[in-house]
């Protein structure tokens, strides 16, 4: 396989719901440390769209006008000798996340930004990665191509299994695709019950003819449940 491969890993509550009110309870600890834990023995890179990024990994707020009028091309940048065990990769098709550092610490890890993104992001923004020595790679127009970003990261990075934690529409961005070759999920011992919330994936209101077959079962110790499955 040319691209990486793509394990779609998300923690869950009974009714499906991927955050809210249930997540973080004492009931659930053994759940949720256990998917943490479960996140870098599947993959050597964790993937979220721009949403979580700017929630968890870059909230802050760069000032991009002492980069305005850089001569940048929009063309892949990957500094030499750039590497690392372990990559958190942002699916940013507009540059919006505020990068404070070159990598997110995450399950016990200093995982090294990667960003990809579309010729929508600005040039500033660009120069204001590389300023951070944040490698970037530019994958399609208007909307990112997921395909040709799966051939450059493994390309690249080596990264030959990547592990897409969410959020939804970009879960379900990759379903369309038909790029998801495995599902793992986490079940937490709760319901959510929130009809706000998202599901696992957001098709934007399509349904994906795809089908998948459950090959592992584990139950955890506060009363959670690990699910895998792979696609036929």
């Amino acid at each position: 396989m040319e691209r990486a491969k793509v394990i779609i890993h998300m923690y869950t509550s009974i009714d499906g719901k991927i955050d809210g009110e249930w997540d973080g309870r004492p009931g659930d600890k053994i759940s949720g440390d256990y998917y943490d834990d479960q996140l870098f023995k599947l993959g050597s890179a964790n993937a979220n769209g721009s949403n979580t990024i700017v929630m968890y990994a870059a909230k802050g707020h760069p000032d991009l006008s002492k980069y305005d009028g850089q001569q940048i091309e929009y063309q892949d940048w990957v500094p030499d000798g750039i590497q690392s065990e372990t990559w958190d990769v942002s699916y940013d098709r507009r540059g919006r996340a505020g990068w404070e550092r070159n990598y997110f610490p995450y399950a016990g890890r200093k995982n090294r930004a990667i960003e990809v993104v579309t010729k929508q992001a600005p040039k500033s923004y660009l120069a204001f990665l590389q300023s951070m020595e944040i490698p970037y790679l530019v994958c399609g127009e208007q909307e990112i191509d997921f395909a040709e970003s799966l051939v450059k990261l493994r390309k690249y990075f080596g990264i030959k299994t990547m592990v897409l934690g969410g959020g939804a529409l970009i879960n379900g961005a990759f379903l369309k695709a038909e790029l998801v070759d495995q599902i793992s999920l986490v079940v937490a011992p709760y319901i959510s019950g929130d009809r706000e919330k998202k599901g696992i994936f957001d098709t934007l209101g399509s349904f994906v003819d795809q089908r998948f077959h459950i090959t592992q079962m584990k139950k955890l110790g506060d009363g959670g449940m690990h699910l895998m499955f792979d696609r036929d």
